[in-house]
C-alpha cells in the first residue's frame, strides 16, 4: 500500500535545492551590499584619489606622450567613422 507522500528523497532534494536558492540570494545581497559600499567609499574620497594621480602623474612627467594620445585620438575617430560608414551603408543597401 503506497501513501501519497513522495518518497524521502525527494525530500532531501527539495530541501538541498531550498538550501541553495537561500545561499544564493544571500550571497547575492552580501555582495551587492559589499559593492556597493566599494563604490560610495569611491565617489566620498574621489578628491584625495584624483589629487594622487595628478600628482603622481606630475612627478612623472606625464602619463602618455602626446604622439601616443595623437594616435589613439586618431583610431578612435577612425572606428567612429567606420562605424558611421557601415551604417550609411546598411541604411543606403536598404
Amino acid at each position: 500500500m503506497t501513501s501519497g507522500l513522495p518518497d524521502w528523497t525527494v525530500w532531501v532534494l527539495a530541501a538541498v535545492v531550498a538550501g541553495l536558492f537561500g545561499w544564493f540570494f544571500w550571497h547575492t545581497g552580501v555582495s551587492l551590499y559589499r559593492y556597493s559600499r566599494q563604490v560610495i567609499d569611491l565617489i566620498q574620497n574621489w578628491p584625495q584619489v584624483r589629487r594622487a594621480m595628478v600628482e603622481a602623474e606630475a612627478r612623472s612627467g606625464g602619463r602618455y606622450p602626446f604622439w601616443f594620445r595623437a594616435i589613439r585620438v586618431l583610431l578612435v575617430l577612425a572606428m567612429i567613422g567606420f562605424a558611421m560608414l557601415l551604417v550609411w551603408r546598411k541604411i543606403a543597401g536598404a
